[in-house]
């Protein structure tokens, strides 16, 4: 993919919206408790926060929307590598004011690649980034990426990033996979597994790093040569993971973040970093956000971890995931497997016992050949 085409969304995407009216709502109501962006939990938002819904065809919301600073510097660097199109669905008596508002912040993006309207699943991009789900299960892209945001915080699997320069990495990930060959894969380094839920990255990061999963880098043995470096998350009992509440999450220094079914997950960089130190393989489960971000900061090698679908599927559903999760996990498992394309390297995991998961065979014979051994 030499040049490709993006299509990105104006609103939550490249400017605020649903912020500007919550910001109206309180200045107009001054609630007791002030509305805040993050009540908005689904993209109906049928809730508390539904009184800033009288906002959206006011004048003064759309005046107020100026991407910001960092933004801004992302999408001009897409446009050095990419063709950039704005794809915005607008009421018909503000499109005008749209178009307006996109050519005075992006002076010297074509008129024409100004699209306005509803139809997103009409019009074909290679890439399409967006933040209400249906438009990213629904686009046509080759890569649809979510940009994550509170009303859909609970979608699973799909690529999905928290931040513009997030998606620029992302994108230029996307075209390397489609020129590159495989790098081999040496110690120190970070193995990010990816993969739909169900695919056993779990099981392999145990298989690899031992049953603990290797979550503290005290008491290593020298010959030990994957360990999984501590993954904090927000909701307890998670497996292969430490509890923290949401009010110590925010507190710690974490430099990769994800939300994933509504739990929050971080890993801090220092642990990482001791570990390829110590010239081990730090092994992480993770989504493609995550993936990438660990790339930009070490050696990464981004595992796709392929599994039969039927497999996928009866695991899940066989988990202990209440209803909701179990459907949003099934739901995802198509747009998941898009995202082999951009990995680094693909193992298949259709066999996981007590015993033997053929994930971890495949992997350790990637990092040392028959020929090696």
């Amino acid at each position: 993919m030499l040049r490709p085409s993006i299509g990105i969304d104006w609103d939550d995407v490249t400017a605020p919206f649903n912020s500007i009216a919550i910001r109206m709502a309180n200045e107009k109501y001054h609630p007791e408790k002030p509305y805040r962006l993050e009540e908005i939990t689904s993209w109906a938002n049928e809730g508390r926060t539904s009184v800033i819904k009288e906002f959206y065809n006011d004048p003064e919301l759309y005046s107020r929307q100026i991407p910001t600073e960092e933004t801004k510097r992302g999408i001009r660097r897409l446009m050095q590598i990419a063709d950039v199109f704005f794809i915005t669905a607008v009421s018909p008596h503000f499109m005008g004011v749209r178009a307006e508002q996109i050519m005075t912040q992006f002076p010297e993006l074509p008129p024409e690649n100004i699209i306005l309207g509803s139809a997103k699943d009409r019009v074909h991009f290679d890439i399409v980034l967006d933040d209400a789900i249906h438009n990213i299960l629904d686009s046509k892209a080759e890569y649809p990426v979510l940009m994550r945001k509170p009303w859909n915080a609970k979608m699973t699997g799909l690529l999905s990033v928290n931040t513009m320069a997030e998606f620029v990495s992302l994108v230029r990930q996307i075209m390397k996979a489609s020129t590159s060959k495989p790098e081999k894969i040496t110690a120190p380094a970070v193995l990010a597994l990816v993969g739909p839920s169900g695919s056993g990255k779990r099981e392999i990061t145990e298989a690899l790093c031992g049953s603990k999963g290797g979550n503290t880098t005290e008491n290593i043995s020298a010959e030990q040569l994957f360990v999984r470096p501590v993954n904090y998350c927000t909701e307890p009992e998670r497996h292969g993971h430490r509890y923290v509440s949401e009010e110590a999450f925010d507190r710690m220094d974490f430099f990769e973040k994800t939300a994933y079914a509504g739990v929050r997950y971080g890993t801090r960089k220092e642990d990482i970093r001791e570990l390829l130190d110590q010239g081990k393989f730090a092994v992480i489960p993770v989504d493609m956000c995550g993936a990438i971000a660990m790339k930009r900061s070490f050696p990464t090698h981004i595992i796709y971890v392929a599994r039969d679908k039927e497999k996928l599927i009866a695991d899940i559903i066989e988990s202990d995931y209440d209803t909701e999760e179990k459907t949003l996990r099934i739901l995802s498992i198509d747009a998941e497997k898009r995202n082999r394309k951009i990995c680094d390297h693909v193992i298949h995991n259709d066999t996981i016992t007590s015993d033997f998961v053929s994930g971890a065979e495949e992997l350790r014979k990637l990092i040392m050949p028959e020929s090696e051994k």
